[in-house]
């Protein structure tokens, strides 16, 4: 009854929740996606995921007989976890089995997130009564030292939420080498393959990827003449507005080195790609080449369908950021974490830490080159 939808404004593109019936929007719905969006400066794809949530939430709502002023997050979680998602035909018959999740716990975390975050939002502007927020929110007091002690401990409220589920994780979060290579094997094109490599070889995210313009490649030797000092092949990613929704998370540029696979890959590409007259205007690197418009960006839907493809032709489910992850996991073999954080764009190392998997094997191996573990083999074997 209710489902995401994308407006355009002078300020930019969000994306709301409308009435599937009416074609209105929820108001408390669009004030909170476009503070998501505007206020808070997060990403499109962010406020449609946000969307998405909300949208669920409403129409579990309607098809209740429930008010949205009167939220039940637990019947909501339960609902969720056997409701075909909304984007399915209307004909689909909720799983009674309760054993096989339609959502995982993951899921339906980010979903009850995005909807307590906007009630938080309705209460702060008065559009829901702000003194519910105990029904979805602990509040927790903590003091903090202030820098200067003559103004005394700081005393701060925290909310958190009630309704937080077990995360899981016991899917592991990138893509086996060999399925990597499976999926650049089932390509179709020079661009799709390029795709990939870029993906694979670099640990750029989807944004960043889609943002690229043919003047961030620094494929030379030598990037001089171009006024740039970084030696070798390279590319800079760069923080802009882009035509297709791209956006590069943390807004931070970078340069990350490229592989002589890279380079052969976009070699290849490129070939086909000015064979195009229709994308030789574009400065976009990946550009639409077989479908129409022809030459105009290649968009994040068009992404995801790629990688839907290819995984269905595979038999193994992969996202585009499950090879972001098989990049971390291989470079963490080879260099410090500090290191990869930077080619990763992190802001916080502790998120780089998720691609440390060290086995059995190397957790021995560590123990035994331990400085103790030699001095007292070595005591032994005198």
């Amino acid at each position: 009854m209710y489902r995401a939808f994308e407006f355009t404004t002078d300020a930019g593109a969000y994306w709301s929740v409308i009435n599937d019936s009416t074609y209105e929007t929820v108001t408390v719905a669009d004030r909170f996606l476009q503070y998501v969006r505007f206020g808070r400066g997060r990403a499109e794809s962010t406020t449609r995921k946000y969307a998405e949530a909300v949208a669920m939430y409403l129409t579990y709502c309607a098809r209740r007989g429930v008010e949205w002023t009167d939220p039940d997050i637990t019947a909501f979680q339960m609902w969720l976890r056997v409701t075909p998602p909304l984007r399915r035909s209307a004909a689909s018959t909720p799983n009674t089995d309760s054993s096989i999740p339609v959502r995982g716990n993951n899921h339906i975390d980010v979903i009850s997130y995005a909807v307590g975050e906007m009630f938080k939002f309705a209460a702060a502007e008065g559009l829901w009564p702000a003194d519910r927020l105990g029904t979805l929110f602990e509040t927790a007091q903590v003091r903090i030292r202030a820098s200067d002690r003559r103004d005394g401990p700081v005393s701060l409220v925290v909310l958190r939420r009630r309704h937080r589920l077990r995360k899981l994780h016991n899917r592991r979060r990138d893509a086996p080498v060999d399925v990597v290579k499976a999926l650049i094997g089932a390509c179709r094109n020079s661009r799709d393959v390029f795709t990939l490599t870029v993906l694979a070889t670099t640990g750029l995210r989807r944004g960043e990827l889609l943002g690229l313009r043919l003047s961030d490649l620094h494929l030379l030797p030598t990037s001089v003449m171009l006024g740039c000092p970084v030696e070798g092949p390279h590319l800079h990613v760069c923080p802009r507005e882009n035509s297709n929704g791209a956006r590069v998370k943390n807004g931070r540029p970078r340069v990350v080195p490229v592989s002589s696979a890279f380079v052969r890959t976009y070699e290849r590409y490129r070939t086909d790609r000015d064979a195009c007259r229709q994308a030789r205007d574009s400065d976009f690197v990946l550009v639409n080449l077989y479908r129409e418009p022809l030459g105009e960006p290649v968009k994040l839907h068009a992404l995801n369908e790629l990688f839907a493809r290819l995984s269905r032709h595979v038999g193994v489910p992969v996202t585009p950021h499950m090879l972001r992850h098989t990049f971390g996991t291989e470079a963490a073999k080879a260099t410090s974490l500090d290191v990869i954080a930077e080619l990763l764009g992190h802001a916080d190392l502790r998120s780089t830490q998720t691609y440390l998997h060290p086995n059995t094997r190397q957790l021995r191996d560590a123990i035994e080159a331990g400085a103790l573990s030699q001095h007292l083999a070595a005591e032994e074997e005198s």
